[in-house]
């Protein structure tokens, strides 16, 4: 089968021809249909800092939707030529946070594509544990979004009740800022979704049609003060100009992953009465609600994303990276 694995070479995405994974108890074989191009991915693919950890020749990927074609133990055999997606964080279901339902902050947490081989490839092998059959109204290609709709799903909740009295900024137009919009535009909200002008083609330019408003940050200024904030742009800068529209008692949700340390001035948290909360990952129970917003908004998603054979999965990469797509998905050539 082939594979796309992660190169020596920053910026370098091999091709490689591999042997079909050998199953082991508990694990399924699932024939990849579609697998989209995290952030993490591009992190791995551009050797960043903070993901040293990602091993060279490991196969990438970790947004998976396909059939699964073969089980190890009988008891799994009813799943075979079933859609289903997987579940990107193996979590340990023994540690104090799991026990606890707070699965994404497991202490023992290992990422499929990163921390081992992933679904880039025309085949992957999954624990049993973390596979959930999609529903019969969502089309696999719109199945791959999950585990990012899932991400925002998990952080919008962090915020209570949610509604049409509120005003929210999304700071970053990438895949998880403009999920996280949608919901809350789904909610009702007044939403603005801001980015640079140079994300204006190919991100900032579709949240209308997704019931957002586009800002322009290094161009245009904020008019209303804010409720609540997502940052999901990973930038210092802006992270500290989003306290400065919020108001007072207002809370910031802090959903990106960052390169530099991030200096604050506390003392305007403290007299504001500013909540900073933060989101990582996603739990079970979010890709539940993700489906059910993927099926609703599965005809307007087809015009965010952009579909590349696996042969074509550098340029995939290379465009993510250069921010020329909103979401890039690798797609199977042989299904």
């Amino acid at each position: 089968m082939k594979a796309v694995v992660k190169s020596n070479s920053p910026q370098k995405i091999d091709l490689q021809e591999r042997s079909l994974p050998l199953l082991n108890d508990g694990e399924i074989l699932v024939e990849v249909a579609y697998c989209g191009v995290c952030g993490s991915d591009l992190h791995a693919f551009n050797h960043s800092r903070g993901y040293e950890f990602v091993k060279i020749n490991t196969t990438l990927g970790h947004e998976i939707s396909g059939i699964v074609v073969e089980v190890f133990n009988e008891e799994n055999r009813h799943l075979i030529n079933k859609n289903v997606i997987v579940e990107s964080m193996y979590y340990c279901n023994e540690c104090e946070n799991c026990k606890r339902g707070r699965y994404s902050i497991c202490y023992n947490n290992q990422v499929i594509g990163l921390h081992f081989d992933g679904g880039m490839a025309q085949f992957v092998k999954i624990n049993v544990n973390f596979v959930k059959e999609t529903d019969k109204n969502l089309p696999l290609d719109i199945a791959a979004l999950i585990e990012p709709m899932s991400i925002a799903v998990h952080a919008v909740k962090k915020i209570k009740n949610i509604g049409a009295e509120d005003t929210i900024l999304v700071q970053g137009p990438g895949i998880i800022g403009f999920f996280i919009g949608l919901i809350c535009a789904h909610k009702k909200a007044n939403v603005i979704l801001s980015g640079l002008e140079k994300d204006y083609e190919y991100r900032l330019s579709k949240v209308n049609n997704f019931g957002m408003t586009a800002l322009i940050a290094d161009k245009q200024e904020l008019e209303v003060p804010i409720d609540y904030i997502f940052e999901c742009s990973g930038s210092s800068a802006a992270l500290k100009i989003g306290f400065n529209a919020l108001k007072k008692g207002g809370e910031i949700v802090v959903v990106a992953l960052y390169e530099q340390e991030t200096p604050l001035f506390l003392t305007d948290l403290v007299r504001n009465e500013w909540s900073l909360l933060t989101s990582y990952g996603s739990d079970p129970v979010d890709y539940n609600d993700a489906s059910k917003l993927l099926i609703e908004y599965k005809d307007q998603l087809r015009e965010i994303v952009s579909f590349f054979p696996m042969v074509e999965a550098e340029q995939a990469f290379t465009e993510s990276l250069n921010q020329n797509v909103l979401k890039a998905i690798i797609y199977n050539q042989e299904i």
